[in-house]
């Protein structure tokens, strides 16, 4: 007979020893767990909650259900924890679900697990099945065609949620239609859109010449008036030509401008600026200029239509 060695007896009661406290363990935490609804009967649709406590060594590592299980006949609403209690060692933990049901059964039953981690695996543990009743709106005995229905015409408000699939498709269309659009007719739309500009650009010139050209009774502002038309005439043409006459003198002017009235005009509008001789000459050499700036508008607008973009 071949006898133990001190060290293998030790080794068995302690391997022992860790299997009896882990018994002990599985049976003290399963007289621990508990799972009850806090309502005595159902409705359909109807919140109910369960709360799932238990009471377990402190250095157990426990797990509720989640979401992710199966709470059949019952679905989950929500999940609320309480904080961890603490006393000599001894932990209490509790989840509150909230859940609803659309079964008709007269009595619905549940019972959710509480797993222990360990090394290995993990184990559940399991409480006593409790059970509610399902309460009924319509009485079990009355006749379907008897019974009058309970209307309810408070309306519900339901917050818009934008179909943002749907309006980036919307704007990847309208962006592709505007990309044809401007392939196919783009060169004329720009032709246009220059044209457009053109001619607001000269409206808003004959507008404030006419302005300044206009007769006044006060001399002064005659003068004045006279001088700011001149200046407004030179940087309208300087636009048109992409020339400086702004800075030009009368010879430069005349130089480039080719007209047999314009140096009449020009001396005409000198002589009122400088001499304060305003007559109705000063009027005619205003005219003059504007006959002129139109004409030039008109062969710069067609030279613009004949012009690729």
């Amino acid at each position: 007979m071949k006898l133990l060695s001190s060290h293998n007896i030790y080794r068995y009661i302690k391997v022992f020893g860790l299997v009896w406290a882990l018994l002990l363990a599985h049976t003290s935490a399963w007289a621990q767990v508990k799972g009850k609804f806090m309502e005595d009967s159902i409705g359909i649709g109807i919140p109910v909650k369960y709360i799932l406590s238990f009471k377990h060594p402190e250095k157990f590592d426990v797990f509720f259900p989640d979401s992710t299980y199966n709470f059949a006949p019952f679905e989950l609403v929500k999940r609320e924890y309480t904080p961890t209690s603490t006393q000599k060692g001894i932990s209490l933990d509790s989840v509150i679900y909230t859940l609803i049901s659309f079964e008709v059964k007269p009595i619905q039953k549940l019972q959710l697990p509480v797993y222990i981690r360990t090394k290995s695996d993990c184990t559940k543990v399991m409480p006593l099945e409790d059970s509610i009743y399902f309460q009924s709106m319509i009485p079990a005995k009355a006749q379907i065609d008897t019974l009058q229905l309970k209307m309810d015409t408070q309306p519900i408000h339901l917050s818009q949620q934008a179909n943002y699939p749907l309006t980036i498709m919307v704007f990847m269309g309208l962006g592709a239609f505007g990309m044809i659009i401007f392939w196919l007719f783009g060169k004329p739309i720009k032709r246009q859109i220059k044209l457009f500009q053109f001619r607001r650009r000269f409206d808003e010139y004959q507008r404030v010449f006419q302005r300044l050209s206009k007769d006044t009774n006060e001399l002064n502002r005659r003068l004045e008036n006279v001088e700011k038309a001149l200046v407004l005439w030179k940087k309208y043409i300087e636009r048109l030509e992409e020339k400086p006459f702004t800075t030009f003198t009368t010879k430069e002017i005349l130089d480039n401008i080719k007209d047999a009235r314009l140096p009449e005009a020009l001396r005409e509008i000198d002589a009122t600026i400088y001499g304060g001789n305003f007559s109705k000459k000063t009027v005619s050499s205003l005219a003059i200029l504007q006959e002129l700036a139109e004409g030039l508008y008109r062969e710069h607008r067609q030279d613009l239509i004949d012009s690729p973009v």
